[in-house]
């Protein structure tokens, strides 16, 4: 690989640097407000709206979106990644540099997000119709469920299979997979609450008489 513009060494950095960025922490702290010390704790634009209300919160989920989708769809320009060999392995690469950035951002600790409109920005940057698919699924599950987190393992699930049904470059089907599945792991806490509350719901229900 010649020149800058080619390296995947400095993609990948310059995405994840830019992911790790806490849009959400920087915004609250402009209100006075620790984000990591309210509601749920989280950095990201649900807990965000919590804090913030939902203007900001949209705010927040709008440029996590971007900093994570912004770095992979330049880089998978001709110019760019997109003009080597086998450039879905590498940009794939640079999607997931994108996502860990956020999860594990260097700048608080390695302690951040869980990843879900970063997921959604790479999505969008690699293949747009994967990512429509799965902010689609993310309101209707959501809406149905009014559960944000139902929603975030729904979308990432939904736009892992489409990337596998329509036979996507392999390196995207392996991407989405990871991705998804780091995702799953960051909403275990979220799927013990939801399990926890279901169960005393059958055994409340169970009581009555």
């Amino acid at each position: 690989m010649g020149g800058l513009q080619h390296s995947l060494l400095a993609w990948t950095t310059l995405a994840y640097l830019l992911a790790a960025i806490p849009v959400g922490v920087v915004l609250a702290r402009l209100k006075g407000i620790d984000l990591r010390k309210v509601g749920s704790g989280n950095i990201g634009a649900t807990n965000a709206a919590r804090a913030l209300g939902s203007k900001l919160g949209s705010v927040v989920l709008v440029l996590d979106v971007a900093k994570a989708g912004a770095p992979v769809y330049v880089a998978a320009q001709p110019f760019a990644l997109g003009g080597l060999d086998d450039s879905e392995t590498v940009v794939a690469l640079v999607a997931m540099a994108s996502v860990l950035g956020h999860i594990f951002p260097i700048y608080l600790g390695f302690r951040g997000g869980k990843g879900v409109a970063c997921a959604l920005g790479v999505f969008l940057a690699i293949d747009w119709p994967i990512g429509v698919v799965a902010l689609i699924m993310y309101v209707q599950a959501a809406v149905l469920t009014r559960t944000s987190a139902v929603g975030s393992l729904t979308a990432v699930t939904a736009a892992t299979l489409a990337t596998i049904v329509a036979d996507k470059p392999m390196a995207y089907q392996a991407l989405c997979i990871a991705v998804s599945l780091l995702i799953w792991i960051r909403h275990r806490s979220n799927i013990a609450g939801m399990i926890a509350e279901g169960k005393a719901r059958k055994s409340a229900a169970s009581d009555e008489p």
